[in-house]
């Protein structure tokens, strides 16, 4: 699919964890947003971090967080780097949905911002 990649299932068992980074990839057809939805919830840890807005998101099943990766300009929006803590207690299961540039111009809103 041109518009989103495939969803991505991913398991965090006991110390499981995802470092900091963005989704962003700086290719054509980048990823304008991710969508992330969490499958279950998890007893200790496992916080989603946004560390430059100062963003805690815990996994509650059922729960989701959508942002867009790149700012209406194309260019890779830093404040969206986040990592995934540590799972100490317990299992956290995610979905992730990756939805790109192409077959989006006409649904994002436009701006008068250069930089937005």
């Amino acid at each position: 699919m041109e518009t989103a990649e495939q969803l991505l299932v991913q398991n965090y068992g006991i110390g499981g964890r995802y470092e900091p980074h963005v989704d962003a990839l700086e290719i054509e057809n980048d990823r304008i947003a991710t969508f992330l939805i969490y499958m279950s919830d998890v007893e200790i840890g496992g916080a989603t971090v946004f560390p430059k807005v100062g963003v805690t998101v815990h996994p509650k099943k059922g729960s989701a967080v959508l942002w867009y990766n790149l700012h209406r300009n194309g260019e890779k929006n830093l404040n969206t780097k986040h990592a995934g803590c540590p799972v100490l207690m317990g299992n956290k299961w995610v979905a992730n949905k990756w939805i790109h540039e192409f077959g989006q111009e006409f649904r994002r809103p436009c701006s008068l911002s250069d930089w937005e």
